[in-house]
């Protein structure tokens, strides 16, 4: 579940997120629907404030004071787990993890000067994933893996891995010219 910190100011970019909290936006439907398809993780590279049990438990990028810095990986890690939870609970249809599509800038990160420019795929010994994509992807199986388990006691409910991360990292580019960058006036 997440939430605006400030939902009266456009401009903040800061959100509240409830590990350990289902969004009924979007649980409360889920038993009418036949397949579910959970695709994230860029998402989580934003400014958060972490929940559990009603409390902050700490934040990432968000400087607060008085305020814990807590990785990507921590909040990213519980609010999946939640949101298969909350399948694994609710769901009785065909679901499908899609597993993370890596970042494809080149030269540095979006904001440190990397573009994404290339115009042919990869060949497959071209590059590998690695830091943040890999460890994304692999908390995702991890995941994935635990969830599987806990769904062999239920009834009904299918539960799948689409991988397709390898494939995503071979691509030529995930934001076409100019536009992967805010325009400025330079």
């Amino acid at each position: 579940k997440t939430t605006k910190a400030d939902p009266t100011d456009p401009e903040c970019n800061l959100f509240n997120l409830y590990l350990d909290e289902y969004d009924s936006k979007w649980t409360s439907q889920i038993n009418r629907l036949d397949y579910l398809v959970i695709s994230s993780g860029h998402w989580f590279y934003r400014p958060v404030i972490f929940y559990e049990n009603e409390t902050i438990s700490g934040c990432q990028y968000c400087a607060l004071p008085n305020t814990t810095q807590l990785p990507l990986y921590y909040g990213y890690t519980k609010a999946l787990r939640t949101s298969l939870r909350a399948i694994l609970e609710n769901f009785k249809g065909l679901a499908f993890l899609r597993s993370f599509s890596p970042q494809h800038f080149e030269g540095g990160p979006w904001d440190k000067g990397g573009d994404c420019v290339r115009t042919r795929p990869y060949r497959r010994n071209e590059t590998i994933p690695e830091g943040a994509d890999l460890k994304i992807h692999d908390i995702q199986v991890e995941e994935f893996r635990a969830a599987e388990e806990e769904m062999k006691k239920k009834q009904g409910l299918r539960l799948r891995l689409m991988d397709t991360t390898q494939a995503m990292l071979l691509r030529p580019d995930g934001h076409p010219g100019r536009y992967g960058h805010m325009q400025t006036a330079a």
